[in-house]
């Protein structure tokens, strides 16, 4: 569940709880062993109500009984870990699959008493060897016997015959040197006179199977996790005696509290669906094969299995099993287990795996009728946003963009490492005075007239414009872009959010080959870009000016010319002379005050916690590679177009004073930015946290839009290849901190 999330923590952890019992008789102590005392672990199950008090005055006997040896043994001892014999896990699998069939045939009801006797019994814990209280001792024998006594003989047999084949013939006689011989001797003594109570109450039938959902958003979630991350189920070494190792550097008290929360959450979780995942994990072990790994159909089937019942489950005592868990699996132990698989293969099942979770999050809300059901699908899409390619950069660029409210008609700030051949009109993206709105409009009208000719013959769909638009240059072309973020953050915000709005206006009216909007939206969007750039101090449109023109080859603009018609190109150009002078003669002089920046809240606190586990990937990066000025592999300009049109619409919705804050951070995470092309820590955080409000002001579905129009544009490929080029525990960690980052996003989002 935790750190690794790997698939046999989460069986092991779904085994113990449908049996109720980990410390006492250390039953299915992991996926590839069996404990010592194993042969005992039929004492899992339960007994009819009816005989509840005969068992339990046999458990106080038993408890006179032994109590004095259960207070010599160590429980505390790293020996239950253990194999009991030769190690032999494809053989041990087989006594943890009894144990299993016995759970699944138990009473729900005992097994959940149980499991809270063992809780209760965990927490009066004292002394150097770790035993409970004697009436916890007592109350944890009786909830066993009950248990037992809900199984049929059968089963119970199953059970210990299977231990016994795994256990070498010496281990009782040294497990018994350990203790007091003659308390020994009593204690079993005593659990046979027990044994003979509870055989003499036990059931003679298994209860029925469990009824198992199906057509369910959880079933059909497990599927998608299965097949994202079943390569990555067959790159594990099923077989390794790794799982019997100990926790490097806890003490078994430290781990018994983690335990103890899964206790708590088995006792919390559906009967009926307990009883199906116990079966779901049956089925699964008989069709593993010579390496350990089950079929891909049962491996679906265990998954959707533990996702309903986690659903059951309330959150917060779910999320006391993730805290305690993370609590006692140091680092390096995923990192080791990551170290031996494919990383693509792990990167995948994560990133599968936390879609999966979100799922299960929505139908956990759904049962506790914290959701309103006409709400499912709409989350449903919501929480898709997990997955795919949420690299740093995309964000990053869509920021950006949305910040200056304008993508294709300028391809302004088309990406983070260089600039278009035509950014020199960037300066467009700003906005002017409300007052002068018809003077520039009309301008607008007179600059259509004269450019309208010339915008269709211009190929929009051409890929010459995602070309650097001289030498590769691009910390210089940086300089450039920083330029045309310290204009947008000068900007009226109002006026930023109309020239969005008509660009998304426009997008919707584009037609023919060559890409170009309709002659009204053409107009419309000179006029917002018009007012936007009037809204600007003049020398901050010149500051951009000049930095474009300084990267810009001389040769750019009569090639452009070159392929349009040379008289309609000179009369939009003196068109646009004429409609510069409409809108510096309505310029502001003096830029609009600084954004005021929040603090203090759950998203800075997020940023940081983000930026600590994301900033070694951030620095693995090559951001001076020209790979940012390739195309979309597969899609033609018009099929991109439609993503940047929801990033459009996304950016036309944000708070206009996060807006200006999140330029203004990342102005200044610019100024940071050392030969390598990596800001500094302190500004990298900054950038994340006004990224993170930014998304935060926007409705979850228009952020949905963004997110599901860019998965259908990213190839696969895409990630993969920037993955390949980056140190991979880098990259998991900076995505499990960008999947905590977004849940607090979205938490905060209205």
């Amino acid at each position: 569940m935790v750190r690794g999330a790997r698939k046999a923590i989460a069986v092991g952890v779904a085994v113990a709880v449908a049996c109720g019992l980990q410390k006492h008789l250390n039953f299915v102590p992991g996926p590839r062993h069996a404990a010592p005392v194993a042969a005992a672990a039929a004492s899992m199950m339960m007994a009819p109500a009816a005989f509840a008090d005969e068992i339990g005055d046999a458990a106080k006997k038993l408890g006179d009984a032994s109590y004095s040896f259960a207070k010599e043994v160590d429980w505390n001892n790293g020996i239950f870990l253990q194999a009991p014999g030769k190690f032999q896990p494809l053989e041990a699998l087989k006594a943890i699959d009894k144990m299993i069939e016995m759970g699944a045939a138990a009473d729900p009801k005992l097994l959940k008493d149980a499991a809270e006797a063992h809780h209760k019994a965990i927490g009066s814990i004292s002394g150097p060897n770790g035993v409970t209280s004697r009436a916890d001792w007592d109350a944890v024998n009786a909830a066993i016997g009950r248990v037992v006594a809900s199984v049929p003989k059968a089963k119970v047999m199953a059970v210990y015959d299977s231990v016994t084949a795994i256990t070498d013939p010496g281990v009782p006689a040294y497990m018994k040197s350990l203790v007091n011989g003659p308390d020994a001797e009593k204690a079993y003594q005593g659990f046979l006179e027990f044994k003979d109570v509870v055989e003499k109450n036990q059931v003679a039938t298994a209860s029925a199977p469990a009824v198992v959902p199906s057509g369910d958003k959880i079933g059909e979630a497990a599927k998608a996790l299965s097949d994202a991350s079943y390569p990555f189920i067959k790159d594990i070494d099923w077989l390794s005696d790794i799982y019997l190792k100990p926790l490097p550097g806890k003490t078994a008290p430290e781990t018994l509290k983690a335990i103890d929360k899964m206790i708590v959450m088995g006792a919390k979780m559906d009967g009926n669906l307990l009883k199906a995942a116990a079966e779901a994990h049956h089925k699964a072990i008989g069709s593993i094969d010579a390496t350990g790994v089950t079929s891909a159909a049962d491996y679906e089937a265990v998954n959707a299995a533990i996702g309903r019942l986690v659903a059951s489950v309330p959150k917060t005592t779910v999320m006391d099993v993730y805290n305690s868990m993370a609590g006692v699996v140091d680092s390096s132990v995923p990192n080791n287990l990551f170290s031996k698989v494919n990383p693509l293969d792990a990167v995948a099942a994560a990133k599968g795996f936390y879609t999966f979770k979100d799922v299960v999050e929505d139908a956990r809300q759904m049962l506790s009728g914290a959701m309103p059901k006409k709400g499912i699908g709409q989350i449903a899409q919501i929480r898709e946003m997990e997955h795919v390619n949420a690299r740093k950069a995309i964000a990053v660029g869509v920021a950006v963009a949305v910040a200056c409210g304008l993508q294709k008609h300028l391809n302004f700030v088309p990406g983070p490492r260089h600039a278009a051949p035509v950014a020199a009109a960037a300066a467009s993206m700003m906005m002017a005075p409300a007052a002068f709105a018809d003077e520039i409009g009309d301008a607008a009208k007179k600059l259509g007239d004269a450019s309208y000719s010339f915008a269709k013959e211009v190929d929009w769909n051409n890929g010459i414009f995602l070309q650097a638009p001289g030498k590769f240059q691009p910390l210089e072309a940086l300089k450039a872009i920083d330029k045309m973020i310290e204009m947008g953050a000068a900007a009226d915000p109002k006026l930023l959010k109309e020239a969005a709005e008509a660009h998304h206006t426009a997008i919707g009216s584009i037609s023919g080959p060559n890409g170009v909007t309709s002659r009204a939206d053409w107009d419309a969007v000179n006029a917002a870009i018009g007012r936007v750039v009037a809204s600007v101090p003049k020398a901050k449109v010149m500051a951009v000016y000049d930095s474009v023109t300084a990267i810009t080859d001389p040769g750019v603009p009569a090639y452009m010319k070159s392929l349009v018609n040379g008289p309609d190109a000179e009369k939009a150009y003196q068109g646009f002379l004429e409609f510069k002078d409409v809108v510096e003669k309505n310029q502001v002089a003096t830029a609009s005050a600084p954004a005021v920046v929040p603090s203090g809240d759950k998203i800075g606190e997020a940023a940081k916690a983000l930026s600590d586990a994301s900033y070694p990937f951030i620095k693995d990066i090559d951001w001076l590679s020209d790979i940012y000025l390739k195309p979309l592999p597969g899609k033609t300009a018009p099929e991109t177009l439609k993503a940047i049109d929801k990033m459009i619409v996304m950016g036309a919705k944000m708070d206009g004073n996060l807006l200006k804050a999140a330029a203004e951070a990342h102005h200044k995470a610019i100024g940071s930015i050392d030969a390598t092309g990596v800001t500094s820590a302190a500004d990298y955080e900054a950038v994340n946290a006004a990224i993170g409000r930014l998304v935060a002001s926007v409705p979850k579905t228009t952020v949905m839009d963004v997110y599901n129009s860019m998965a259908g544009v990213v190839d696969s490929s895409v990630p993969n290849n920037l993955f390949s080029k980056v140190n991979p525990l880098d990259a998991v960690a900076a995505a499990k901190g960008f999947y905590t980052f977004k849940d607090v996003v979205e938490a905060s989002q209205r």
